[in-house]
C-alpha cells in the first residue's frame, strides 16, 4: 500500500504514511474478523460468507468513494455485502500484492491514479 502512495507522491515519508492514509478517507476493513487463511477451504468459504453482514455494516456506517477488494479469492463476497449495504459506488478489484511482484505491479498501477484522485480531491 506504501508503495502505491509513493506512486502517487514520491514525496511521501513512510513515517507519516498512516497519517497520510486515514487523511485520505482510506480504510482498511477485513472482510472476517479471525484469520482464515490457514482453514480448510470450504471452511474458509464459510467465514468469508458469514462475514459479509459485518462488512455490509461496515459499508454502510463509512458510506466509502469507493471499495477496494486486495485479495481475488473475496470478490464476490465484497460484491455481496456492497449490495447488501445499498452501496451503488465502484469496486476495484487488485491482487494481493504481497506474493509475486508482477502482482505488486498491477496493484500499485491500479491503485496509484485512484490515489492520485484523492489528492485532486
Amino acid at each position: 500500500m506504501l508503495e502505491a502512495f509513493r506512486a502517487a507522491d514520491p514525496r511521501l515519508d513512510g513515517d507519516c504514511f498512516l497519517e497520510v492514509f486515514q487523511s485520505s478517507g482510506c480504510y482498511l476493513v477485513d472482510l472476517c474478523p479471525e484469520p482464515v487463511d490457514h482453514l480448510p477451504t470450504p471452511v474458509r468459504r464459510a467465514r468469508c460468507r458469514e462475514g459479509e453482514a459485518l462488512l455490509a455494516k461496515a459499508i454502510a456506517e463509512l458510506q466509502p468513494k469507493m471499495i477496494a477488494t486486495v485479495v481475488r479469492s473475496i470478490e464476490t463476497n465484497a460484491a455481496r455485502a456492497a449490495a447488501a449495504a445499498a452501496y451503488h459506488g465502484p469496486l476495484l478489484h487488485l491482487p494481493y500484492p504481497g506474493r509475486w511482484s508482477r502482482f505488486r505491479r498491477v496493484f500499485v498501477a491500479k491503485l496509484a491514479p485512484v490515489i492520485e484522485g484523492l489528492a485532486r480531491a
